[in-house]
């Protein structure tokens, strides 16, 4: 009796301890260990699959064609192909940290939903996924549920209506093509395009309150505008944008450099204040640039259009060392309500009708200060250099209607920019028309693991499990961990009954 309330004093204590161990231990051996869940194998659908997945789980789709799936934890759902995986109605990712890749989603109107893929969870992941809906594509959260940290890579979106819209932040998609009848791309806070290919009626498009977008190294078709943009300190570079309107600007701070632009209406449309557009190509059929705002800059591009640069109301903007080559009515225009312009170092080449109008008189058209006296090129302009100095021995006169004589006094004898020379083209590496992941091996980790499972991609499109730990792996594991506890346990026992025993023995 004695040795029973003696294990019991000391082993009560330990047993609980140890009792708690195993409950721990079991339950992070459940956490962490992924499992690699096949479909049709294991499960007969996705969502099945889905159902009886854990957290961190891997769920590999074989060909086949599958019904619509709400994701509502954190999983990797891969596809052999996204040729032969198709998913036919609408998906929705209802939980953060879901991976989704390799698969292609039909959405039809027969199925009375209108959204192909719906997200409402933070990071997802989708790769190489195609996407064809009748009307919208991918939704990325709603008013009152803003999601964040969107990637999608190498995919292919279609849609009747609008491509990626919501209210989200962090979205970014890179080497991509998303196609649209309506909008492609709609409003996120910073976003990041890169290397895609985007079309639509209107190709991207932001909100009022918008900033940081990057949109770099993307051809871009707009059959109304290529990019429209609210908001700040945006960056458009290295663009190819073609269609009705290239670039429309309601935002202020933003650097457009380095694009190509050939659009039917107008190239570039500056709104708001402090915007630089630099090093551009624009060719357009109305005019190449058009400016009602403030303190911009409009740098060293090549403007062909009906006019170069288009000034309707606007003070304090500076317009310098452009070619305005050719244009169809008036290379640079200031209307009436405009003020402290500054026109200078730009070349203008056999502008038609007049090379400049300035209808405010309140314009300066070169400049003058300690260091530079520096005017324009004039094609049309014949006095001539007698002394050398680099400028004509005459002032240029501007055409204008005020009746004021508006001079620009230090008017160059030569160009400072070749006109014969081809401008700069701008070179982007567009997304394949077979949207493929890259190949090479990815790690796929989830945060609810402490290892890591590859996948190897081994053909276009198709994914092929590497991973180790199939579920009679992670099986394997439990059993042996919850084995090595009990025997464990068992040593303590007996160890507490012979600590009592030999108890007895002194005491005895």
């Amino acid at each position: 009796m004695k040795l029973l309330n003696e294990l019991k004093i000391i082993g009560t204590p330990l047993l609980i301890i140890l009792l708690s161990t195993m409950l721990l231990l079991y339950q992070n051996v459940l956490i962490t260990s992924a499992s690699v869940i096949r479909v049709p194998e294991d499960y007969t659908t996705i969502q099945l699959a889905v159902d009886h997945a854990l957290p961190g789980d891997i769920i590999i789709v074989k060909a086949g064609v599958y019904s619509g799936f709400k994701a509502t934890k954190p999983l990797t759902i891969m596809g052999e192909s996204n040729q032969t995986v198709v998913v036919k109605g609408s998906v929705v990712v209802d939980a953060d940290n879901v991976r989704i890749s390799s698969l292609k989603i039909i959405l039809e109107e027969s199925t009375g939903s209108s959204t192909a893929l719906k997200i409402m969870g933070n990071n997802t992941n989708l790769v190489g996924v195609i996407i064809e809906s009748y009307k919208d594509a991918v939704q990325l959260g709603t008013v009152d549920h803003e999601i964040s940290g969107t990637l999608i890579e190498y995919s292919r979106i279609k849609s009747g209506q609008t491509g990626i819209f919501g209210a989200c932040k962090d979205l970014a998609i890179f080497y991509s093509e998303v196609e649209s009848g309506g909008l492609a791309v709609a409003p996120c806070n910073y976003l990041d395009l890169e290397f895609n290919r985007i079309t639509g009626d209107t190709a991207v498009s932001s909100s009022l309150w918008s900033t940081g977008y990057a949109i770099k190294n993307n051809y871009i078709g707009g059959k109304s505008t290529g990019i429209y943009l609210d908001g700040d300190h945006h960056t458009i570079s290295n663009n190819i944008i073609t269609g009705g309107g290239g670039i429309a600007l309601g935002a202020r701070g933003v650097i457009v450099e380095n694009n190509t632009i050939s659009s039917s209406g107008t190239g570039i449309v500056v709104t708001k204040e402090n915007n630089v557009i630099i090093k551009n190509t624009i060719s357009s059929g109305g005019h190449a640039i058009e400016l009602t705002g403030n303190g911009n800059m409009v740098l060293n591009n090549a403007l062909t259009g009906g006019r170069g640069v288009n000034v309707e109301s606007g003070y304090g903007n500076t317009i310098a060392f452009n070619l305005i080559n050719m244009t169809g009515n008036v290379g640079v225009y200031l209307s009436k309500y405009t003020g402290d312009n500054l026109v200078y170092g730009n070349t203008f080449w056999y502008c038609y009708n007049y090379e400049a109008a300035d209808e405010s008189g309140k314009n300066q058209w070169y400049l003058e200060n300690e260091t530079h006296k520096l005017g324009n090129y004039w094609s049309y302009n014949k006095a001539p250099d007698n002394d050398g100095d680099g400028i004509t021995d005459a002032p240029y006169h501007i055409a204008t209607t005020t009746g004021l004589e508006i001079l620009d006094k230090y008017p160059l004898a030569r160009p400072l920019v070749n006109p014969y020379q081809t401008p700069s083209t701008t070179t982007i590496t567009q997304p394949p028309r077979t949207i493929t992941p890259p190949q090479n091996t990815t790690q796929v980790e989830t945060k609810w693991s402490k290892t890591q499972t590859s996948t190897q991609i081994t053909s276009p499109g198709v994914y092929t499990s590497s991973t180790t730990q199939e579920t009679s792996g992670v099986m394997n594991t439990q059993y042996i961990v919850i084995s090595s506890i009990g025997v464990v346990f068992i040593l303590v026992i007996v160890f507490i009954l012979l600590r009592a025993r030999r108890n007895r023995s002194q005491v005895g």
